[in-house]
């Protein structure tokens, strides 16, 4: 019979000092409680006998495949199609149109951090598909990362229950989703346009790897930073922008944006231009 694991109060927070560390983002206690189990079957599956030896793999032996397992456990990855949908129009009705060039086919970059499981970033492709001007006269690139490499896998499948695509408009299901029993996928030609990467928003080698976006999403990943390190966000987020790049927020992310880097072109679209 295998031993049952039954982590601490103080083993749990040790656990949320090192992802903070780790990851930038801070469990208090009782919300750690929320993945307990989670986090106790990592154990069991890994064969792991007890708190030390796990938190000594972590901590000391920077065991990679235990970090992301633990990552994995506590990421919050609550999303839906064209959540917050004024932001795509936006996109599409005014931001887009302006890269529009005589005679050119100019390259947009758009990022998606975090991109959980894709739908946010379907539902930007979606929009952008809708407009069939941009499209012709466009090069778009959209790329979407997530610190959750089961979100990213995820993403990369596109199906998705009725739940998550039940604010879709009206025609969009029947024009880019494939029915499989009781799930919905997306059609191979739009998942094949969509690139996405396992990452940490506080990798020092993310800007390195990605390069620099006209435009970035991150929609409700701050609100779980603190202080400190959300500043530390907004600074790498100011650098993978380009001059004059559009950064969209979350309502909840917005309201402590630094003013020094950003400042707002759109009052309640939570729009904010690179300073």
């Amino acid at each position: 019979m295998d031993k049952k694991i039954d982590l601490t109060t103080d083993e749990l927070e040790k656990l949320a000092l090192f992802l903070q560390k780790r990851i930038g983002v801070y469990l208090q206690s009782a919300k750690l409680l929320r993945f307990k189990r989670k986090i106790e079957d990592i154990l069991v599956q890994r064969g792991i006998e007890n708190f030390n030896t796990f938190y000594h793999q972590l901590r000391f032996m920077q065991n990679e495949e235990l970090i992301q397992d633990l990552i994995n456990a506590v990421t919050v990855n609550e999303t839906y199609f064209w959540r917050e949908h004024e932001q795509f129009t936006t996109l599409v009705k005014e931001l887009l149109p302006k890269f529009l060039k005589n005679g050119m086919m100019p390259h947009v970059r758009i990022l998606v951090s975090p991109c959980s499981s894709g739908e946010e970033l379907y539902s930007i492709m979606l929009a952008i598909l809708e407009e069939k001007n941009l499209i012709e006269k466009l090069n778009i690139e959209i790329v979407g990362i997530d610190i959750d490499s089961a979100m990213i896998d995820k993403a990369k499948k596109a199906y998705y229950t009725k739940r998550s695509i039940e604010k879709l408009p009206k025609g969009m299901l029947e024009r880019y989703f494939t029915q499989v029993g009781n799930l919905y996928q997306l059609k191979d030609e739009i998942r094949k346009g969509a690139h996405f990467m396992q990452a940490n928003i506080f990798d020092d080698t993310l800007l390195k790897r990605l390069g620099t976006f006209d435009i970035i999403f991150s929609r409700n990943m701050l609100i779980y930073f603190n202080k400190e390190d959300k500043q530390r966000a907004y600074q790498i987020f100011h650098q993978l922008l380009k001059d004059d790049g559009c950064f969209f927020l979350g309502h909840a992310d917005a309201n402590e944006i630094d003013k020094r880097l950003f400042s707002a072109v759109k009052s309640g679209f939570h729009l904010f231009k690179r300073i």
